[in-house]
């Protein structure tokens, strides 16, 4: 019993995270053995974590959306930019993106973890079919922007010149896509998964 109920905290941590944006937002961070630590941003966008629960219109969040979504973006390229500005050694770079490649096994697994608990039985048995769709659907959409955003992420370490534009245009998407999925979603699932 007390597995399952500390298995229930983790995911819903999980899950506040993903919704939130916070694990994939605020810049880049991620952990690597090389001093490059003041390139990373480490501070989480309160204003994300608190747009998916707000009772504004869908516009409104939309305009909101947009706004930190540009933001994002200027501060992952600023991250990529600082990187780049580096000048690594080959030994140094080959450890960087080995850092990267770790960060991302993680990031898809917890992925996982959560995909597990927004699907569960506990969650989706309210859920009629339309609903059910919408949040496969949703899920499917998110995980192809942030394979996108990560993509880009990894081209701009390889030394490839990625715009800022494109990775305020990926976080808006991705940030649009959830303010519509929560807004169509049914107040008893919302509540129960954020």
């Amino acid at each position: 019993m007390k597995f399952f109920c500390f298995r229930r905290f983790v995911f819903s941590l999980i899950g506040i995270g993903f919704v939130s944006g916070s694990l994939f937002a605020s810049g880049l961070n991620f952990n690597t053995q090389l001093v490059v630590q003041d390139c990373f941003t480490n501070e989480p966008s309160s204003e994300l974590a608190s747009l998916f629960k707000s009772t504004q219109s869908l516009e409104e969040k939309k305009r909101l959306a947009e706004i930190i979504a540009y933001k994002e973006g200027k501060a992952r390229y600023q991250a990529l930019s600082c990187l780049q500005s580096k000048n690594l050694n080959e030994e140094d770079f080959a450890k960087l993106l080995l850092d990267w490649n770790r960060h991302l096994a993680l990031f898809a697994e917890l992925n996982t973890y959560y995909e597990n608990y927004i699907l569960s039985d506990e969650k989706t048995r309210s859920l009629n079919s339309i609903e059910w769709e919408l949040l496969n659907l949703h899920l499917k959409q998110k995980k192809e922007l942030i394979a996108r955003l990560n993509d880009a992420t990894t081209f701009s370490l390889k030394g490839e010149k990625i715009s800022e534009e494109n990775f305020s245009m990926i976080y808006l998407s991705l940030f649009v896509l959830q303010v519509e999925f929560w807004d169509a979603m049914p107040k008893t699932y919302r509540d129960s998964a954020l």
